[in-house]
């Protein structure tokens, strides 16, 4: 009856405060800083309200005694929520921001990247302070790339959902961090909930929701890896495979042509893929854009689903990982000079 009551608690939240932010007119998408989604869409405004929804989920769920994890997810919602009011405008200091909090997070969870299964690299991970600068360059490399992803509905929640419903059986009969098994069905609602508001283009997560979700769940998977010593941290690698590598590849291609690495574009495989579908499909755009984020994301299943048969094997884990990058690059590379032979 607990799980019923709760969930029903969850769902009133999710539906009040979207109806409270479009009744006042607030923390809209008004589309002049949100440049991947005036890509997409240039004319539905639906809430920010993503990340609020799941600040609010999480604080409810998470036991009261992680006082020290509540204030830190908090931070981080709001170092996204002040980038989408406009506050935090400038890409330089966002960045600045995000390092200060995620080393602050680091230290005080304790929570630090054990071993990669290279003992050079777990050599230098024997020092204090390699381990804290490692998972911290780790942490803010998916926050970021998940932001850059974030351009399509369904994409993010859904490739988060996807990594909770893949790891869900590691938290049976244990708890991990604060996550038990009750707690990881409760939040797996939450974000099926969220999916579906999304794919209907009555919210968006805004970079409050992209830098909390990717946040909790980076922190869940190292503590995942600390815990499950059998677990091969490649395997973590690739179920974050694709907003890590979105991030790393954004930056060599944005410096190879002498651009700031900060600065956001409109030439993410994401949006290279929506416009492949957009010229192939003659549909509303609004189906356009989910049904492209479900695409991508159906890769991604298969990927988790091919990795978690011997999530135990590194090198099986690496033979996936550099398959799924050769997949990435190729497809990048004939989209790319696709559309710039069209031009």
């Amino acid at each position: 009856m607990e799980f019923i009551e709760q969930s029903i608690f969850i769902f009133i939240i999710f539906f009040f405060i979207n109806y409270l932010l479009n009744k006042v007119d607030f923390f809209l998408d008004n589309k002049k800083s949100s440049l991947h989604k005036v890509f997409i869409d240039k004319t539905t405004k639906p809430p920010f309200s993503g990340g609020i929804i799941i600040l609010f989920s999480l604080l409810i769920l998470m036991p009261n005694n992680e006082i020290n994890f509540k204030i830190i997810i908090f931070l981080i919602f709001m170092t996204g929520f002040l980038s989408d009011i406009g506050i935090l405008k400038s890409a330089n200091l966002r960045f600045i921001v995000q390092i200060i909090l995620v080393l602050f997070s680091v230290i005080i969870l304790e929570k630090y990247i054990q071993t990669v299964r290279w003992n050079l690299l777990d050599n230098f991970l024997a020092n204090y302070y390699f381990k804290i600068f490692l998972t911290s360059f780790c942490i803010l490399i998916l926050i970021n790339g998940t932001n850059f992803i974030d351009g399509l509905n369904t994409i993010v929640i859904g490739y988060y959902l996807l990594i909770i419903l893949f790891i869900n059986s590691f938290f049976q009969g244990s708890d991990i961090f604060i996550f038990n098994y009750e707690i990881i069905i409760y939040f797996s609602i939450v974000l099926i909930a969220l999916l579906i508001l999304n794919a209907l283009n009555m919210l968006y997560l805004g970079d409050n929701g992209a830098y909390l979700l990717s946040f909790f769940i980076g922190i869940i998977l190292i503590d995942l890896s600390i815990n499950q010593k059998n677990l091969s941290p490649y395997y973590v690698v690739n179920l974050l495979w694709y907003p890590a590598y979105e991030n790393l590849f954004s930056i060599i291609r944005k410096v190879k042509n002498k651009q700031s690495a900060l600065k956001p574009d409109n030439l993410h495989l994401h949006q290279l893929i929506f416009l492949f579908i957009k010229k192939k499909l003659k549909f509303n755009l609004k189906f356009i854009n989910t049904f492209s984020g479900i695409i991508i994301n159906l890769f991604n299943l298969i990927i988790f689903a091919i990795a978690t048969q011997d999530y135990t094997n590194t090198k099986f884990q690496l033979i996936i990982l550099f398959t799924s990058l050769i997949i990435y690059n190729s497809i990048y590379v004939i989209l790319n000079k696709k559309f710039k032979n069209n031009k």
